[in-house]
């Protein structure tokens, strides 16, 4: 009886609840772009950046190899940092675990 008087009024709330926000949610609808535009938005500037990058490469006249090992290098240098973080944290807690 209780539970039944319970789900009634968390019923009588969500459908008020939904009442006041469908206006505000139709708003959001008409007035901000859709998920799959904003999602084509980023992959254009992607192509754009990949693009331009690639004319920069051809433009250095850099040998292929050089360009390898710098990339190697460059990300070789911005992981091993967050590995060795990460190695730490984790041994770090699993003392304080094992305590």
């Amino acid at each position: 009886m209780i539970n039944a008087i319970i789900q009634g009024i968390f019923s009588l709330i969500m459908g008020l609840v939904d009442i006041v926000l469908k206006p505000i949610d139709l708003l959001i609808e008409s007035v901000l772009p859709d998920v799959s535009q904003g999602l084509s938005f980023v992959g254009q500037l992607f192509n754009i950046i990949s693009q331009g990058l690639s004319w920069a490469v051809n433009a250095s006249g850099l040998h292929s190899g050089v360009l390898s090992f710098l990339v190697l290098f460059m990300t070789f240098k911005l992981t091993v940092p967050v590995t060795v973080s990460a190695i730490k944290k984790a041994i770090k807690w699993y003392n304080a675990l094992k305590i």
